[in-house]
């Protein structure tokens, strides 16, 4: 299992170098660059010329990207080109923002998705079946940004139990910190909930009607035994999977949460930094954003290989 585990974060580092290729290049075929950024309007291309060759900008794009890799290593991503702070504060700053805002809204969405999963699983083809699976699909549909708003209108505007805008550090006031991610991540975490409790119930069902359950029940287990001892932990791995696939997109949807909210995150951020062609922030913050799917994706597999260890005995023989 060691081992397994090894190769999964070694595998992390090619993949990551490749991303960042990736993402240099796009940031280079973007318009304009750096030295524009700075000189605006007012420069001409005498100015512009001289400060692209301060910066290195003049220099092929590959030894740029070198540079600029040798940087990261050091943990170096550069300066903000508009207000000369280190890109790696500004992320400081931001991330754990960002970070709380998934986090908590994966654990809220677990904590109701896989229960309501199984009780849709257990209660088939009756009224809750009907009702929450019902409930669910239209949790799919709603836009995030949508019940953002309608989240604000209630609980903020009307009946003033919450703040509609705003962020207070955890460490700073837990409580406050709390009632300012409370509606942010409600309207992050209703999609997921929803594909978790679909998923859930379809991994249920389908684990319930193998042949070694029907054996189970057969030899007199308890059926609360068949459901929590072997069904449940048999289906986690597709809602592990539909977990994980759905985080990825939470990232790029914390964008417009963030946006809807005032939340001084990192997809807030990104954002305000493309519209303002400050690139060195575009770019370490998309690497980083890039790094932590990377990790979670790792993550996941590390956690298949726990939940069932027959994941690595199957790696191993086929190798």
């Amino acid at each position: 299992m060691a081992a397994s585990i090894g190769k999964k974060l070694l595998s992390m580092i090619p993949l990551a170098l490749i991303v960042s290729i990736i993402l240099f290049g796009l940031i280079n075929l973007l318009p304009g660059n750096a030295a524009m950024a700075i000189l605006g309007d007012s420069g001409n291309l005498e100015q512009i010329e001289q400060l692209e060759a301060e910066l290195g900008l003049d220099q092929p794009v590959y030894i740029q990207y070198i540079n600029w890799l040798k940087g990261v290593c050091t943990g170096d991503l550069g300066t903000s080109i508009l207000t000369g702070q280190p890109v790696i504060d500004r992320i400081a700053e931001r991330m754990p923002v960002t970070f709380e805002l998934i986090v908590l809204s994966v654990v809220f969405a677990a904590a109701v998705g896989v229960p309501l999963g199984i009780i849709c699983a257990v209660r088939r083809n009756r009224a809750s079946d009907y009702i929450l699976s019902s409930v669910s699909i239209i949790g799919v549909a709603m836009p995030a940004f949508w019940v953002g708003m309608l989240l604000i209108m209630l609980f903020s505007i009307k009946l003033h139990w919450l703040p509609a805008s705003g962020y207070t550090p955890f460490f700073e006031n837990p409580v406050e910190n709390l009632r300012s991610m409370a509606l942010p991540v409600f309207a992050t975490g209703i999609a997921l909930a929803a594909t978790i409790v679909r998923q859930t119930r379809s991994a249920v069902l389908d684990v319930l009607g193998q042949d070694y359950m029907m054996t189970a029940k057969s030899k007199g287990v308890r059926y609360r035994t068949q459901l929590w001892r072997h069904a449940l932990k048999n289906a986690l791995i597709p809602v592990i999977t539909a977990i994980s696939m759905q985080i990825a997109g939470m990232i790029g949807g914390s964008v417009v949460i963030e946006t809807v909210f005032l939340l001084p995150g990192m997809g807030k951020s990104m954002v305000d930094a493309i519209f303002q062609r400050d690139y060195p922030i575009v770019m370490g913050e998309a690497l980083v954003i890039a790094v932590f799917i990377i990790l979670l994706n790792t993550l996941v597999d590390v956690i298949y290989i726990f939940v069932d260890p027959r994941i690595s005995r199957s790696g191993k023989k086929g190798r």
